[in-house]
């Protein structure tokens, strides 16, 4: 009798926690149908991405450029998630599909940038695998504890830690997953979605249904694990153009290739005097510093001070402009 009984509760001990397999990693197949077929890293370099997973996701991910102007993010857009496909359609907006992360949302003119979402993202394997914090990595008990408690987003307040490159790319991943579950709600906006080529083709509502499903029940308020940038949807581009100019005039206007904007041929021209007064600023280098300038130079001084005052109520006037455009009646 108590053999049997010991052999019972043995089997519900082994029912309740099953013995752990060994990990199997994605083979190379597997990775080559979750990338794309090539990836910049650097100017003039292009590799092959399932070779360097962890250099291509750095350059997938990458939102830097937005670093420069986070603490202005406010007059950029407003801290929620985008608007659901249906809305950004019924406010006249034309999507345009880039692939660069820190152009995702960003809007102008009637068009709006949109990242497609990569199959990647779709795979809870890829993540624990690439995007999670690797064994060994010092970083990663304290990682897994802010993402339990919710409190990635804020991670500099509770932690003193530089984080880890996996932490960075997993709260970007995090927060483009976000923005997608606002963007993508009904079956309508999922049907946009296909339509412009945002999702795989072979993927249907039902599993998208359970894609974000599973993403809300693993990490609830699922905003508290976003990257800043994330907290904010949809971000104004002719605002952004204007304030990297005015934190950096010569290298804005006189970049070769014009990288240090957001795709300024889209945005509105800045006008001939905001041009004028950005060349100006160039000319004698305004820095921070500029209280250090020669004391036999009062007439610099006083040629900067005109010429900073004057761009920045231009400025202002500009930046405080149109906000994304509303449906009526609606706030």
């Amino acid at each position: 009798m108590e053999s049997s009984t010991a052999t019972d509760t043995e089997k519900r001990v082994s029912f309740a926690d099953p013995p752990k397999q060994e990990e199997t990693r994605l083979t190379e197949t597997e990775l080559r149908r979750l990338l794309p077929a090539s990836f910049r890293n650097g100017p003039a370099w292009v590799g092959i991405p399932y070779n360097r997973v962890q250099h291509f996701l750095k350059d997938d991910l990458n939102i830097e450029r937005l670093a420069e102007v986070s603490p202005y993010f406010s007059i950029l857009g407003k801290a929620k998630p985008p608007q659901a496909l249906h809305h950004q359609e019924a406010l006249g907006l034309k999507i345009l599909v880039t692939e660069k992360m820190d152009t995702h949302l960003l809007w102008t003119k009637g068009k709006i940038f949109i990242k497609p979402f990569p199959r990647y993202l779709l795979d809870p394997q890829f993540w624990s695998e690439q995007l999670d914090c690797p064994k060994g990595c010092s970083y990663g008990p304290e990682f897994r504890m802010l993402r339990a408690a919710g409190l990635v987003r804020r991670q500099t307040r509770f932690s003193k830690r530089k984080p880890c490159e996996h932490s960075k790319l997993w709260k970007c991943a995090m927060g483009f997953v976000y923005s997608y579950i606002a963007l993508i709600p009904h079956e309508s906006d999922f049907r946009i979605a296909k339509a412009n080529k945002l999702l795989p083709d072979d993927m249907n509502f039902d599993d998208w249904r359970e894609f974000v499903e599973r993403m809300l029940r693993n990490h609830g308020k699922i905003n508290g694990h976003v990257d800043e940038r994330f907290a904010y949807g949809e971000l104004n581009m002719a605002r952004l153009n204007t304030l990297l100019m005015f934190q950096q005039p010569r290298r804005y206007l006189f970049q070769d290739d014009g990288s240090y904007g957001f795709l300024r041929g889209h945005s509105s021209l800045l006008s001939p005097v905001s041009a004028y007064m950005g060349v100006g600023l160039a000319s004698v280098q305004v820095r921070p510093t500029i209280a250090k300038l020669k004391r036999n130079r009062p007439l610099t001084i006083a040629l900067v001070i005109l010429l900073v005052s004057f761009w920045v109520v231009y400025s202002v006037l500009s930046i405080t402009g149109k906000g994304l455009p509303t449906i009526a009646g609606e706030e």
